[in-house]
């Protein structure tokens, strides 16, 4: 039998992305995401309505949605952890602004959406955010020599926890708490 269990949230296996905006203070932003879904050419994800991610998308309509995978976790959780600053330079994340949208491209990522929003429901201090994937970017080796993706090749992180414990999930049998991944990064770049 089944036992129910109290929590503030539950996420039980998203894609972290990397939402990435222009931005009126700083011209391009970024900011960490795991909250989406996608059918056919419609995403939806959702942002906080008091962050700055959510009132520059309002503004400017467009935001990209750049998938990392495992050799970008740093860089992807101190975009989450920074608010309402500037983060592309502070990171040092290299990007092109894309064609369609102006919003940034970040070089590191292996797969983009680039999106366009459809329309906004803002309820209980979340932005749910109904937008077109106006194009679809992977790097060429994760693609075949059809131009079919090679879901074998990609390997994104996941976001799960609830209120209690939040960890990092991977496509095989490893879990990460969080911060361990900083932890093990900050050891190796205090070698070299």
């Amino acid at each position: 039998m089944k036992q129910s269990f109290e929590t503030s949230k539950l996420y039980y296996g998203f894609p972290i992305f990397i939402l990435g905006y222009q931005d009126q203070t700083h011209g391009y932003n970024v900011t960490t995401c795991s909250s989406s879904y996608s059918l056919g050419d419609w995403l939806v994800i959702g942002v906080g309505s008091e962050e700055n991610a959510a009132d520059q998308i309002k503004h400017y309509q467009k935001f990209t949605v750049n998938i990392p995978d495992e050799s970008f976790m740093l860089e992807m959780e101190q975009a989450g952890f920074i608010s309402h600053r500037e983060k592309i330079a502070k990171l040092g994340i290299d990007f092109q602004p894309s064609d369609l949208t102006q919003a940034p491209i970040l070089d590191a990522c292996p797969v983009v959406l680039d999106c366009e929003v459809g329309r906004i429901i803002e309820e209980d201090g979340i932005c749910h955010i109904f937008a077109k994937i106006l194009d679809r970017l992977a790097d060429p080796g994760l693609l075949d020599d059809k131009g079919h993706f090679r879901n074998d090749s990609f390997a994104p992180t996941y976001f799960m926890g609830d209120g209690h414990k939040r960890v990092y999930r991977y496509l095989d049998n490893r879990v990460d708490p969080m911060g361990s991944f900083i932890k093990k990064a900050r050891k190796r770049d205090e070698k070299s």
